[in-house]
């Protein structure tokens, strides 16, 4: 699990070039949520304001303000991991 940033200058290449590498070192499925920290921890402050905002959780979609406090907080801590 990591975070990358894409930016217009190499970015996307740097991102096909992550899930290229993942898929031929064996990986299955890689799930994307495109989403900073910062508005995950908001949303968690304000849920009401964020009532509409979807994730990816280990294969489903969810709303992000219905997800425990633990879960929220997992797919937090996976946005700070960096390449």
């Amino acid at each position: 699990m990591s975070e990358i940033t894409v930016n217009k200058n190499d970015g996307l290449k740097r991102f096909v070039s992550l899930i290229d590498r993942y898929f031929a070192a064996g990986g299955s499925q890689m799930q994307f949520n495109i989403v900073s920290r910062k508005t995950l921890l908001e949303a968690q402050k304000d849920p009401e304001k964020y009532s509409n905002l979807l994730v990816r959780v280990a294969g489903y979609s969810a709303y992000f303000t219905q997800l425990s406090k633990e879960v929220q907080q997992d797919i937090i801590e996976r946005t700070e991991e960096k390449l």
